[in-house]
């Protein structure tokens, strides 16, 4: 089954929730014309924007987007926080430059292979995490940085402390 579009579900929205474009400028504070030009299929918003328009019309963002799933939302009180981070290296190039954003589902433990947020010796790091057979390996994307290997004893010892787990991130680094 294809997805559908953005404008075709904020439209069905409009229709579901009995509002029009004027009521939703109105209770989302995003001006008229761009709700046009989301309607029109012209331009699709951007996360924060679909964030704003689907708790304006209290649909799930997911559904907005196009995807197959339960048009209901979860109020923001019920739901897992997602913290951001502004990367400070290029340690995770191509991934990650300096000034991209990461946004990290909070949790305490790891997965080997995941890309994780964490404190080594107060030092805050995103890097992806191997297991491998006793000791621990933090790689870098970037090949100019080295692997970190450590083991059990040696992260107790650096106060080695998981965040979270990386999700998504927004590059505007590769661009510039």
């Amino acid at each position: 089954m294809e997805q559908e579009s953005f404008a075709n579900r904020l439209s069905k929205a409009l229709i579901i929730r009995n509002m029009k474009p004027i009521d939703l400028a109105k209770i989302s504070g995003i001006n008229k014309a761009t709700i046009s030009q989301y309607l029109s299929g012209r331009y699709k918003a951007k996360q924060n924007n679909i964030y704003i328009l689907a708790k304006a019309l209290n649909i799930n963002e997911a559904w907005l987007m196009g995807f197959d799933t339960n048009i209901d939302r979860i109020p923001d009180n019920e739901r897992t926080q997602i913290m951001t981070y502004t990367s400070t290296d290029d340690s995770m190039l191509p991934l990650l430059g300096i000034d991209d954003v990461a946004y990290v589902l909070p949790q305490d433990t790891y997965i080997s292979g995941e890309t994780i947020y964490f404190r080594l010796e107060n030092k805050l790091m995103i890097r992806k995490i191997i297991d491998n057979n006793g000791s621990i390996e933090f790689h870098a994307m970037n090949p100019y940085y080295p692997i970190l290997k450590c083991t059990a004893e040696e992260l107790n010892q650096k106060e080695f402390i998981v965040i979270g787990k990386v999700i998504k991130v927004e590059n505007k680094s590769a661009f510039k």
